[in-house]
């Protein structure tokens, strides 16, 4: 396997979140994570959903993984919850 991700969407909070979102290290760097978070936030689109997270701990010591979401849309909301990104 090179690259997966789980998408949970919550109805009533109109959110989808990802966690987790992983690529292996010999497949890095070709586009896999980001294709699959993009098809994953099309995905939640379609469910309705408004917004996106990513609880995204240990951001200092994972560069590669804040560029990767920060690549897609997603911003710091707050050090306490995940990343958000609006769903439009």
């Amino acid at each position: 396997m090179a690259a997966s991700a789980i998408m949970w969407p919550d109805e009533a909070t109109k959110t989808a979140e990802f966690e987790p979102v992983g690529t292996h290290p010999g497949y890095r760097r070709l586009g896999l994570g980001t294709a699959m978070l993009l098809h994953g936030m099309h995905l939640a689109r379609a469910a309705r959903a408004t917004h996106m997270t990513v609880p995204y701990l240990g951001a200092p010591g994972h560069p590669s993984a804040r560029g990767l979401y920060y690549s897609v849309g997603f911003r710091e909301f707050t050090r306490d919850a995940p990343l958000i990104k609006p769903a439009a």
